[in-house]
This record gives structure tokens, sequence and C-alpha cells, in this order.
């Protein structure tokens, strides 16, 4: 009897301490409550290898409750040095880590000592996925069915505590990436909130600027000195869209074909506002009597111009100018400057500006400039044939004796008893030959005095420069002057007045023999080329040995009235320079690499269709 009761005793004590034990190991979330899984494996191991006298406790964790770091840790009865040791016990443990869990009991050698060990594994977590538990001990007995029993309370507790600390940590993951975003998405909401103080404080700037511009816009507008019109133009587009929808290409040939389209189009403007330059210049009472329509202004000529402006729309330009004739209100006529700025396409032209300039005094000025100077270069033409009175004798002269020679040559074959009457023919011819010559000295001399306006036509200037050097040979030899032509063939026509344009020649002739009428020690050579130049130019130049050019005059001698002449009016540069230019043309000197200077002048060369 006393023997049973011991052995009950003894299983109380066990069975108390096994209560004790599970007590503690149910416990253990208490301890490890808000741990990381690293800290809640080595409370385990510390607890395991007390409470059931282990040689030794083994935890591995995977990757998904460790971080990304797979931990391995191991508690052992007997010392260990750290990294090296627990690397072996892992290696040795390994296949015993992976796979299906052994059944336990398993016997293996002993990964942290002498002799051979029993061993239990477990996993961690519901579904293992948290990794393996591996304990081991010496003792013939382990584990016991309440060690297993421990083992598994106490694996379900970690596993319980690792899901929590997974759980915990995705939650704070979780928490620091919402913070994170949050934090982001503020800094975010903070720049695009500067970004749009700063985008509202430039709106209301630019306002300010675009009410003032305004202001200064309007400003300008109604106080220049000059006629400015607003206009709409949309409605002249669109028709103008209209016809390339349909096919027109070639506007001038459709406006030339079509002239009822520019009385169409200028109905379509719309006219917005006019400043107060407007109203004076067009002698209107106030701009309303202007914002009715252009026909109130327009004349006949005026819509030629206009036509022209349309066909700028239509070829998309971006500006046009040109000169025209307008009406007042009161009927009066206005020469005027009108230059139009169109917004690129494919704007609406519905706000355009077209400023008009009155030049209708510059237009007189210039027609009264125009009278005087074709009266100087009359009065320097007759000048200049002064100076040539004596070849101009000479070359009426020897045609006149000519004629008297040939004329008694032709009474003595014709007073013959038996006249020779072939003789008397040939003799006659030569009259009219020399009579002939005489009147084309007297012809070029009369055109040259002939004092006419401007009247331009195709001109071959080869033949103009033979006949200015015909006039001027006998002045040529009289100064012992070797004159030589240099005319190129097929020379382009230009478009001018055979009188001015001769006159330039002459001039320059003149000029270039005076100024060799010093030189005793060379040769006085003169000159006279017509060659093709760049860009459809037709160039004549005029080169002389003479005494060339002072470097400091260069700049004076096309100045009216300046000459080195002690006898000259300094006026046949300076005129022969504006007519060259009022031809489109240009004048200017050189002076030569060796003794003597050029002059040569180009004009705008006339293709064969012109």
């Amino acid at each position: 009897m006393k023997v049973e009761m011991e052995h009950t005793d003894g299983e109380i004590k066990r069975l108390k301490a096994c209560i004790n034990d599970l007590i503690s190991v149910l416990a253990l979330p208490a301890i490890w409550s808000g741990q990381e899984p690293s800290q809640i494996v080595k409370t385990l191991l510390d607890v395991l290898l007390g409470m059931l006298r282990l040689n030794f406790a083994y935890a591995r964790l995977s990757d998904s409750i460790s971080g990304g770091t797979p931990i391995a840790m191991v508690r052992s009865a007997q010392p260990l040095t750290l990294n090296a040791q627990l690397q072996e016990i892992g290696q040795i443990l390994n296949p015993w880590l992976t796979g299906d869990p052994h059944t336990s009991p398993l016997v293996i050698p002993n990964p942290t000592g002498e002799g051979k060990v029993s061993i239990a594994t477990l996993r961690l977590g519901f579904q293992d996925e948290f990794g393996v538990l591996v304990v081991g001990s010496q003792r013939a007995d382990f584990p016991t069915d309440i060690e297993m029993l421990l083992l598994r309370v106490a694996a379900n507790q970690a596993g319980i505590g690792l899901q929590e600390a997974h759980l915990s940590s995705e939650q704070r993951r979780t928490a620091e990436k919402l913070d994170q975003r949050i934090v982001r998405r503020t800094r975010q909401l903070i720049a695009v909130n500067e970004e749009l103080r700063k985008e509202i404080i430039e709106h209301k700037r630019a306002d300010a600027e675009l009410r003032e511009s305004e202001q200064r816009y309007r400003h300008i507008f109604q106080t220049a000195g000059v006629s400015i019109w607003e206009e709409d133009f949309s409605q002249v587009t669109a028709a103008i869209d209209d016809l390339k929808a349909q096919g027109v290409r070639d506007f001038s040939q459709y406006i030339a074909a079509h002239p009822e389209f520019i009385q169409q189009a200028i109905s379509m403007v719309k006219i917005i506002d006019v400043n107060d330059a407007t109203v004076k210049l067009f002698e209107a009472q106030s701009k309303d009597e202007l914002l009715v329509s252009l026909h109130k202004i327009f004349l006949p000529k005026t819509e030629e111009v206009f036509a022209g402006e349309l066909i700028a729309i239509a070829e998309g330009r971006t500006n046009f100018e040109s000169e025209t004739v307008l009406q007042t209100l009161k009927g009066d006529k206005l020469a005027v400057l009108f230059t139009i700025a169109f917004p690129r396409q494919p704007a609406k032209l519905n706000s355009v500006l077209v400023s008009i300039m009155d030049i209708t005094e510059r237009k007189r000025a210039d027609e009264a400039l125009h009278k005087t100077q074709a009266e100087l270069a009359h009065v320097t033409r007759v000048a200049t044939l002064g100076e040539l009175t004596a070849s101009i004798a000479h070359e009426v002269n020897q045609p006149l004796a000519a004629i008297v020679t040939n004329g008694n040559a032709c009474l003595r074959w014709l007073a013959g008893d038996s006249p020779n009457l072939d003789e008397a023919r040939e003799t006659a011819r030569r009259i009219i030959r020399d009579g002939n010559r005489a009147g084309d000295v007297i012809g070029r001399i009369r055109t040259l005095l002939r004092k006419t306006g401007t009247e331009k036509e195709l001109l071959d200037m080869n033949q103009a420069v033979r006949e200015v050097v015909a006039l001027a040979e006998d002045e040529v030899r009289r100064n012992g002057v070797a004159l030589r032509t240099e005319l190129t063939g097929d020379l382009p026509p230009i478009l001018g007045d055979r009188v001015e344009l001769e006159q330039v020649v002459l001039n320059l002739i003149m000029n270039a023999i005076e100024a060799m009428s010093a030189i005793g020690d060379r040769p006085r050579e003169l000159v006279v080329r017509t060659q093709s130049g760049e860009v459809d130019q037709v160039c004549v130049t005029v080169q002389d040995s003479g005494i060339g050019l002072d470097p400091q005059s260069m700049g004076r001698i096309f100045d009216a009235f300046y000459t080195t002449k002690s006898q000259g009016m300094g006026m046949g540069l300076a005129i022969s320079r504006s007519i060259v230019e009022n031809h489109g043309g240009q004048l200017w000197a050189v002076p030569n690499e060796g003794p003597g200077a050029t002059f040569q002048f180009t004009l705008q060369a006339c293709s064969k269709q012109e």
C-alpha cells in the first residue's frame, strides 16, 4: 500500500510539474507580445532548453517572417563558438529541416558534442510557413509523450506569436508605406499648392500686364500720328477657303477672271475701329461715318491694290504693303502707303491692323523733284554737247564736204558728150550715204537735246553704247585716246529711257577723256565694256588710264556740286547716279590696280517674255 502511495505521489508531482510547464508555455505569449520574430524564437529556445533539460534547441525562420533573410538560432547546454558552430549545426540538421516532418524520435549524431541524441522536429506556423524547430537530448526516453505535448503547445504558441509579429510587422510596414505615401502625397500637394500659388500670382501679374498692355495699345492706337484701322477679315478668309476647297489654286488668275469677287470681298470686310488720326485724315465728323464700309473711301485704282491684298491672304503671307489712292468722305484724293500685318495661319484674321500713311505731299514733292532732275539732266546734256562742239562740227563737216565733192564729180560725169551714167549713179549713191551719215549725227544730237519726260522702253545697251561712242569718236581722236569697246554678244535687253542712259555713258566717257588729258608718259587708253552681271543684270564699265581717284574724295565724287574740275559744276556724276538709281540700278567707282579708275553701273535685265 505504501509503495502504491509513493508511486501515486510521484505521478502527482510529475503531473504538477507538467501542468506548471504547460502553464509556463501558455504564458509565453505574454512575454514576447510586441517583440520581433527573432526575439520570440530566442525566448522559446531558452525556455525549452531549461524546461526539458535539452542538449540543444535549434530554430530556423523562413524569409517570409524574417524580413527577407532567413534567421537561424541555437541554444546548447554546452558552450558553443558562435557563427562557425551555428553554421555547422545547420548543415548537420539540414536533412531534417526540409521536406515533410519526420516521425519523432530520431536518433542522429550529436551536432553540439559527443555521442548521439534523440531529436524532435516541429514546424512553426499554421501552415508551417514560418520555419522549423529542432530540439535534441541524449536522454534515452526523449521525447516523452508529455514532452511532445509541451513541444507542440510551445510550437503552436510560437506560431501564434510569430503570426502576430508577422501581422504586426506587416501592419507597421503598411503603416510606414502609408505614412510614406502620405508624406509623399503631402509633399506633392504642398508642391502643387506652391505651383498653383505661383501660377495664381503669375496669372494675376499676366492679367495686370495684359490690362496695362491693352490700355497702352489702346492709347497708342488712338493717339498714333498715322491712320490705323482695325478690320475683321474672317469672312474673306472663309470665302477664300471655300474657293480652295473647290479647287482654285491660282488666285491671281481667278481674280482676273472674276472681278466681281473683289467687290464681294470689300463688302465682307468689317471695320471694327479706327483711330483719331483716321477721322481727321478722311475728313469724317466721327468714327461712325467710317465704320460703315470700305466702299466709302475706295476708288477703282484702290480695288486693283485690294486684289493684291486678297492674293496675299490666299498665299498665306504675313504682311502686305502697297501705294494706292483713296478718297476722303468729301471726295478729295489721297495718295497713301498702307501696310497690313496678318497673323499666321490658321488664324481667322478677325482682328487685322491696317496702317495708312498720307504721302500726298511727298508724291507732289517727288514729282517736283523728278521734274527738276529732268530739267537739270537736260541742262547737263546740253553742257556736255557744248563740250563736243568741235567734235560735232567735225562729224557734220565730213559728210557735208563729201556731199559737195561727190556732187561736183556727178556733174562732171554728166557734163561730157557721152555722160557716164554708171559713175554718176554711183556718185549719187555716195551723196545719199553721206547725207544719211550727216542726218544720223544731227539725229543723235537732237535726241540728246530733247526735253521730254522719262520714256522707258526695251533697250539694247550695246546699241546705246555704240551711238554714244560714235558721237564722241572725234573728241576721242582729238585728245589722242585709244578707245576700245568690248561688247558682250546676246546681251539681254533692259527697260529704260534711251536718252537718259546714253547721257550716263556719254558723261562717263567725257570724264575719262578729261582724266587722261594731262597724261603724257603713258598711253591714253579707254575701254567701254558691256557684260551680263549677276542675278539677271546688265553691267556697263568705263575704264581709263588717267590720273585716278583721290582716296580722300572717293566718298564725295557723286555728291551734287562737288567737282575737281576748275570749270565744272559738279552735277554730272550726281545726275548720272540719280538716273541709274531711278532705273533700279547702281553706279559706283573703283581705282584700278594700275593707273586710272573704273566707273561702272548695273541695270536689271528683262526676260524675253517681258
